[in-house]
């Protein structure tokens, strides 16, 4: 598995990116996406069905980028929470190699790799419950 970093978002990009999904979620499955919590089932919609339909990894990568942006926004809208850039790497785990949130009490959420870990596995839990969860969670 080959990841497009040179297109990943980075901390100038990452709202065109939102801003990107919300246009094609709306133009391709005439979905408006609200930036509510609730919005984010359209999202795990998505991209279950494009795990089941088998779609390759480098044809929807910008997308996945563009949905993680999404995401994303979502709580920092909500939660005020803040985008930071991970460590300068270009190899290892997903989480360690996209743009994460960090809300306050220094909760981190990491929805880029989240939504290309749910188009590549079975998802342990959809970006919307992940997000519930997150916000539930206590500050550390």
């Amino acid at each position: 598995m080959q990841i497009r970093l040179d297109i990943a978002p980075t901390s100038s990009t990452v709202k065109d990116y939102a801003q990107d999904a919300v246009r094609t979620m709306q133009k391709v499955y005439g979905i408006q996406l609200d930036h509510s919590l609730d919005s984010l089932a359209h999202v795990d919609r998505v991209l279950h069905e494009w795990r089941e339909g088998g779609a390759p990894l480098e044809a929807v990568t910008k997308s996945l980028y563009a949905l993680g942006s999404y995401t994303g926004e979502v709580l920092v809208q909500q939660a005020h929470g803040r985008w930071l850039a991970p460590p300068v790497e270009q190899f290892g785990e997903l989480d360690g190699l996209f743009l994460f949130v960090r809300l306050p009490g220094n909760r981190e959420w990491r929805p880029i790799a989240l939504a290309f870990y749910n188009l590549l596995n079975e998802p342990e839990t959809s970006l919307e419950a992940s997000a519930r969860r997150v916000l539930a969670s206590k500050p550390k």
